[in-house]
């Protein structure tokens, strides 16, 4: 009887856990942005960019305030970065959106993941050509948004090697 006890109850965990790994699987493996991630990005950021220089390899850091609007139902994404130290560095940028979220920028997104801290993570990966000497590689654009954290990193892998470097990264708090 004791034994009819034990086996079931190793069935029952057995059975929980494959359903959480499901949905652990399912969760992962989402190929779209959702409205809900556009929303929190909107509003005011501030942080700082680093970045490898081409020339040196070596990172540079500098302060960065970043604010975000949209437009059109949440499909374009304005963005405004600001340098306070670097007044002619000064940018803005777009974010497009695909109608049905599987793209940003017309890249596909590879995967769509919630982090165990609550941010989720956004990955698009593309062919193309990175650095002075504009040598073919595999181009990855990684995007962590969470209530006060926004980061956004790109991550090259040169053609013919699996090292990944990390081109430059933002890493934004909301600001209060």
């Amino acid at each position: 009887m004791e034994m009819k006890k034990i086996n079931l109850i190793i069935w029952a965990v057995l059975f929980s856990s494959s359903i959480l790994i499901a949905q652990t699987s399912i969760d992962s493996n989402k190929r779209f942005i959702e409205k809900s991630d556009i929303q929190n990005l909107m509003g005011e950021w501030d942080g700082t960019l680093t970045y490898i220089d081409y020339n040196t390899s070596n990172p540079y850091s500098m302060p960065s305030q970043l604010e975000i609007k949209t437009k059109k139902k949440h499909q374009k994404l304005l963005l405004y970065y600001t340098y306070p130290n670097e007044p002619k560095a000064n940018s803005k940028s777009k974010i497009r959106i695909s109608k049905d979220r599987s793209k940003i920028n017309n890249k596909s997104i590879i995967s769509r993941t919630k982090l165990l801290d609550g941010t989720t993570q956004i990955i698009t990966e593309f062919s193309g050509k990175d650095g002075n000497d504009h040598k073919s590689a595999t181009i990855r654009n990684i995007y962590i948004i969470g209530d006060e954290t926004f980061i956004v990193r790109k991550e090259v892998q040169f053609d013919g090697t699996t090292e990944w470097l990390k081109r430059n990264e933002y890493n934004f708090n909301r600001k209060a």
